[in-house]
Order: C-alpha cells, then sequence, then structure tokens
C-alpha cells in the first residue's frame, strides 16, 4: 500500500506503548472483537497473497516453508483449545501431560511435533524460509549458516523446546537437544555440499 520503514517503527512504538501501560483492555473494549478479527482476517490474507506475489517464482517453496510452522503453530492452539473444551483429564490425572501425547499417537496424530514448532515459531518460519532460498540459489555456506543459527536457538530452548502446564504447553528454555541436532546435521551436510552435490547443465 505504499507504506515504508516509518509505517514499521510506529507499529513497533504503538504496540511498545499498549504493552506498557496495560491498555489493551480498553482498547478491546472500544473496538468490538468482530471488526478486529475481521481486520486482521484481512490483513493475513494480504500479507499471505503478497509474499508469493512479491518474490521470485522460483522462492515459493521458501514462502510455503515460512508458513508452516506458523500453521502448526494454530494447530496446536485449536488441539489444545479443543482439549480444554472437552474437559479432557478431569479426574486425577492431567490433561497436559505425555499421557496426552499417547492418546494422540492412538490416532496417529503426532502432536508433539506441533508443540515443538509452536514454541519460537516466528523465528523458525524466519530460518526455515531463509534456508530454502539459501538452497535454491545453492549457496550452500549461508544455509549452513542458517542451520546453525537454528541449532543454537533450539539448544538455548528458545526454539521447539516446551513444558507442560496445567492447561497449556509454554517455552521452558531448556535445550530441545533433539532438534539442536537435526539442525546440525543439515549444516553439516550442506557444509560438505561442494563434494557430494553434482552440478548438472541448467541446474
Amino acid at each position: 500500500m505504499g507504506s515504508r520503514a516509518g509505517y514499521s517503527t510506529l507499529n513497533g512504538a504503538f504496540i511498545t506503548l499498549i504493552c506498557l501501560t496495560g491498555s489493551l483492555s480498553y482498547i478491546a473494549w472500544v473496538i468490538p472483537i468482530d471488526a478486529g478479527m475481521a481486520i486482521m482476517l484481512w490483513i493475513g490474507i494480504v500479507i499471505a497473497a503478497q509474499a508469493f506475489q512479491e518474490t521470485p517464482k522460483n522462492h515459493a517453496p521458501a514462502v510455503v516453508m515460512g508458513l508452516l510452522p506458523g500453521i502448526a503453530a494454530w494447530g496446536a492452539f485449536m488441539a489444545k483449545s479443543g482439549i480444554r473444551a472437552a474437559d479432557y483429564g478431569g479426574g486425577p490425572m492431567p490433561a497436559f501431560s505425555d499421557a496426552m501425547l499417547a492418546r494422540f499417537q492412538q490416532a496417529d496424530v503426532w502432536i508433539q511435533g506441533a508443540f515443538a514448532l509452536e514454541q519460537g515459531f516466528i523465528m523458525t518460519a524466519m530460518i526455515l524460509a531463509a534456508l530454502t532460498v539459501a538452497i535454491i540459489e545453492r549457496h550452500f555456506i549461508k544455509a549452513a549458516l542458517w542451520s546453525g543459527s537454528a541449532s543454537l536457538l533450539s539448544a538455548c530452548g528458545l526454539m521447539h523446546s516446551y513444558q507442560w502446564t496445567a492447561s497449556d504447553t509454554a517455552l521452558s528454555l531448556t535445550p530441545a537437544w533433539e532438534w539442536a541436532m537435526a539442525y546440525a546435521i543439515m549444516a553439516l551436510i550442506f557444509l560438505s555440499a561442494k563434494w557430494l552435490c553434482v552440478e548438472a547443465d541448467g541446474y
């Protein structure tokens, strides 16, 4: 719509002001939730469409990769909301626990992946999108660096690490070693791509 860097700066300043003053409840009182959700939905549609329209055609897989963590986070949110709405775990066994994962697995739903992607999903989305672009452009050193950064963030517990609470999953800040190792292996593969990949005409 023609806006530039100042628009994002003003957005950041406004949201910071809301967070520091606790005035979100007043805004929610003035603006009906129906109107706010309609605006957010429209903005989401426009941004998603623009992501495909404004990027090179061969980068479309990177756009999709960037969307997947957000979709996973939404799926995890909906699953947890359904569990709370059904009042599952009303007995001595807490609803949100490893036992719940076992119930999902019996239904062939591996929900723990969505729970892990939910934590730090914005960082995951940016990294996966940039990583995919680097692979498409055959910049394997850049891809290795992005994979290494994801491994470091996972090892610090800032991505993919969650813990159970009474009625939710939350970021735990404990190392997500499985994810960190997976990203580290990816980085090693990209670093060795110079010797593993065979150049072909047109590729």
